[in-house]
C-alpha cells in the first residue's frame, strides 16, 4: 500500500508520462552506471593514480571541445518550434562537429608536443591523437541524444547507456590486463561517453527519413539564423561551465600529479547519484518544462522535481561521505585511500550541484541566456582563481575547488529557482531548512572529525 501511496505522490507531481519517461532512461541509467561501478575496483588495480591523472587531463580536453564543438545547436534541438527546423538543427550540428574536429586534428599534428607541454602533460603527447576522434563521437552522440529527447525515445537512450558502460568498461579492463597502458583507459573512457551514437542515427534516418531528406541547404542558413542565440550565449555558458570545472583538474595535474587522479576517482564515484538519477530527470524536464511553461505551472511542476531530488538524492551523497574514507582502501586498494577522504570534502557540492543541474535548462526555457552566461562565468573564474590562488598560497588546491564549486553550485540553484518562478513560500522554505540542516550536520561532523583525526 506504501508503494502504491509513493508511486501516486510521484505521479501527482510530474505527471505518469513524466514517470514512465524518468523510469525508462533510470532503467538504462542505473544498468550503465552499475557497470561501471563495477569495473573501477579492478581498473585501480590495473591502472595507476598517474594513469588516472592524465585520464582527468584528456577528459578535461575532450569534454571542453565536445560541449561547444556543435556550437550547442545540438541544445536547441528538443525546443526547436517544429520538426523541420529540429532536423535542420540536427545536421547543422554534425556538420558543425566534423569541421571543429578536424581543425582540431590538424592542431595537434602540427604541434603535438608543444601542446601536451601547455596542457602540463608530456606524456600525454604520443596519445594527443585520440582528442579528435574523441571530441567528435561525443559531439555526434549528444546531437542524437537530444534528437531523441525530442522525439521521447527515452527507450533507446537507455539502452545505449547501457551499451556505452559496457564498451567503455570492457575495453579499459581488457587492454589494462594486457599492460596497455595508459591507452586501454583513454580508449574505455572514449567509448563510455559516445558509444551507441549509431544506434540512434540509424533510429532517426529510419523512424524520420522524411523530416530528414526535407534538409536544405537554405534551410540551414535559416535554422542557424533562427537559433543563432545558442552559439553566442550557450557556447560561451558551456565552455565557461566545462572549464570551470576541468580546467582546475588540469591545473592540480600539472603542479600536483597523480592527486588529480585521486579528484577523478573521487567524482567519478560522487557523480554516480548525478548520473543515475538527475541525468535522466533533467532530460525529461527539458522535454517537459516549456510545455509547463505555458500552462503557467513550471514553479509547481520545478518544485516537485526539487522535492524528489531532495528525498532521493542527498541521503545517498550524505552516506557516501561518511563511509568513503574507510571504505575506499578496501575497495579500490590501500593507494586510493586519498580519494576517500576527498569523496568526504565533496558531499555539500554534490548535493547541491543535484539539485541545480537537472533544472539549469529552465535559464534558456525562460530566454535567460545572459544572465546563465554571467553567471557560469563567475563560476569558472571563482574556481579556476581558488585553484591557482591556492598555489601561490602553498594551500590544499583540492580543497581551494570543492569550496569554490560549494559557492558556485549554491548561487545556480538560487538563480535557476528565482527563473523557474519559485520564491518564498511553504514549499520552498520547507526543502530550503531541509537542505540547511542536513548539510550543515553533515559539515559539522566532518569539522568535527577532521579535528580528531589532526589531534
Amino acid at each position: 500500500m506504501h508503494g502504491v501511496s509513493l508511486r501516486a505522490k510521484l505521479r501527482g507531481l510530474t505527471g505518469s508520462d513524466m514517470l514512465r519517461d524518468v523510469l525508462k532512461l533510470v532503467s538504462g541509467t542505473v544498468g550503465g552506471r552499475l557497470i561501471a561501478l563495477a569495473a573501477l575496483p579492478l581498473a585501480t588495480r590495473l591502472y595507476t593514480p598517474e594513469d588516472f591523472a592524465l585520464l582527468a587531463v584528456y577528459l578535461g580536453v575532450v569534454g571542453m571541445g565536445g560541449v561547444v564543438a556543435c556550437l550547442r545547436l545540438d541544445v536547441a534541438i528538443p525546443v526547436a518550434h517544429d520538426d523541420q527546423d529540429a532536423a535542420h538543427l540536427l545536421v547543422l550540428a554534425l556538420l558543425i562537429a566534423l569541421t571543429f574536429t578536424t581543425l582540431v586534428l590538424i592542431a595537434i599534428l602540427t604541434a603535438p608536443h608543444a601542446l601536451a607541454g601547455l596542457l602540463g602533460q608530456m606524456r600525454l603527447a604520443p596519445w594527443l591523437w585520440m582528442i579528435p576522434p574523441g571530441i567528435l563521437m561525443a559531439a555526434n552522440y549528444s546531437a542524437l541524444q537530444f534528437w531523441a529527447t525530442r522525439m521521447r525515445r527515452f527507450g533507446s537512450i537507455a539502452i545505449t547507456r547501457v551499451t556505452q558502460a559496457t564498451t567503455g568498461a570492457a575495453t579499459m579492463l581488457v587492454l589494462g590486463w594486457a599492460g596497455i597502458a595508459p591507452f586501454g583507459l583513454l580508449l574505455g573512457n572514449m567509448l563510455s561517453t559516445s558509444a551507441g551514437g549509431l544506434r540512434l542515427g540509424r533510429e532517426a534516418l529510419r523512424a524520420y527519413s522524411a523530416s530528414l531528406r526535407r534538409v536544405t541547404r537554405p534551410g540551414l542558413v535559416a535554422a542557424f539564423r533562427s537559433y543563432r542565440r545558442f552559439p553566442i550565449y550557450s557556447v560561451p555558458d558551456a565552455l565557461a561551465n566545462m572549464a570551470g570545472t576541468q580546467v582546475p583538474v588540469m591545473i592540480v595535474a600539472a603542479h600536483a600529479g597523480a592527486e588529480a587522479g585521486f579528484l577523478l576517482l573521487a567524482q567519478q564515484i560522487m557523480t554516480a547519484p548525478m548520473t543515475l538519477l538527475g541525468s535522466s530527470i533533467a532530460q525529461v524536464y527539458l522535454s517537459r518544462a516549456p510545455e509547463e511553461m505555458r500552462k503557467g505551472q513550471l514553479a509547481e511542476f520545478t518544485l516537485g522535481i526539487l522535492s524528489r531530488l531532495m528525498q532521493t538524492g542527498v541521503g545517498p551523497l550524505v552516506l557516501a561521505g561518511l563511509l568513503a574514507p574507510s571504505v575506499f582502501p578496501l575497495i579500490f586498494g590501500a593507494q586510493w585511500t586519498r580519494a576517500g577522504e576527498i569523496v568526504a570534502m565533496m558531499v555539500p557540492w554534490m548535493a547541491l550541484q543535484l539539485l541545480g543541474s537537472p533544472i539549469s535548462t529552465v535559464m534558456y526555457i525562460a530566454d535567460r541566456q545572459r544572465a546563465m552566461l554571467a553567471l557560469t562565468l563567475f563560476g569558472g573564474a571563482l574556481r579556476v582563481g581558488a585553484v591557482v590562488t591556492a598555489i601561490g598560497a602553498g594551500r590544499d588546491l583540492v580543497s581551494a575547488f570543492v569550496g569554490s564549486s560549494v559557492v558556485f553550485y549554491g548561487a545556480c540553484l538560487l538563480v535557476c529557482c528565482r527563473a523557474a518562478g519559485l520564491g518564498l513560500g511553504r514549499g520552498e522554505r520547507r526543502l530550503l531548512i531541509y537542505l540547511i540542516l542536513i548539510l550543515g550536520a553533515y559539515g559539522a561532523f566532518q569539522a568535527i572529525s577532521s579535528g580528531w583525526l589532526a589531534t
